[in-house]
C-alpha cells in the first residue's frame, strides 16, 4: 500500500484481525479467519493514492494465536507484505516484510471488534480497527497512520470473505 500495512491489516489487515479464540469464542473467531479480498470501489481513499488490490489471510497459528499475512499492490504498481502473528493481548510481535514497521500489537475493542498497531523502533507509526459483519461476509476496516514517506493517511476499507 503506498508504503502502509493492513493492513493489516488486517492487514493487515489487516490485517490484522489476528484473534486469540478464547478472547471471543468459537463463533466470532471464525468470523475473522479465512481470506479477505479488498473491494477498491467501496473503500474509501484520504491520503496516499488508492491500492489496486489488497488481499489479507488470517489462519490459526494454534496457542491462542494467528498468523495474518497481507498482499498488496499499489497504485503505481509497486508490490508489498507484511506478516506476522499475534495474539489478543497487546503483547508486541515481531512483523516481517513490511519496512514501515517492524512489531505489531492486537487488543480486543468494544463488541467484536480489533484494534491493531503497527510500531516501528517502538513508536506507532500505524492503525488499524476491523470488524466482520453479522452474515460473515464483509470485514469493515479503518485504518491511519503515516507511510514510511511520513504522508498521513486515513482509509474506511471494505474486504470482502472469498
Amino acid at each position: 500500500m503506498p508504503k502502509k500495512i493492513l493492513s493489516m491489516l488486517l492487514i493487515g489487515g489487516a490485517s490484522l484481525f489476528c484473534v486469540a479464540g478464547t478472547a471471543f469464542g468459537g463463533d466470532v473467531t471464525s468470523a475473522f479467519v479465512g481470506t479477505w479480498k479488498l473491494n477498491v470501489d467501496k473503500t474509501q481513499w484520504n491520503g496516499p493514492a488508492a491500492l489496486k488490490s489488497y488481499t489479507i489471510t488470517i489462519t490459526d497459528a494454534g496457542g491462542g494465536k494467528f498468523k495474518d499475512v497481507a498482499h498488496w499492490v499499489d497504485a503505481d504498481g509497486t508490490t508489498g507484505q507484511i506478516e506476522y502473528t499475534v495474539s489478543l493481548d497487546g503483547t508486541a510481535s515481531p512483523a516481517t516484510g513490511y519496512p514501515n514497521a517492524d512489531t505489531v500489537k492486537m487488543t480486543k475493542g468494544k463488541g467484536d471488534s480489533l484494534h491493531l498497531s503497527l510500531l516501528k523502533g517502538g513508536k506507532q507509526v500505524e492503525w488499524g480497527r476491523y470488524k466482520v459483519s453479522s452474515d460473515g461476509k464483509t470485514l469493515n476496516a479503518t485504518e491511519g497512520g503515516f507511510d514510511e514517506k511520513g504522508a498521513k493517511y486515513r482509509w474506511v476499507e471494505v474486504f470482502e470473505r472469498q
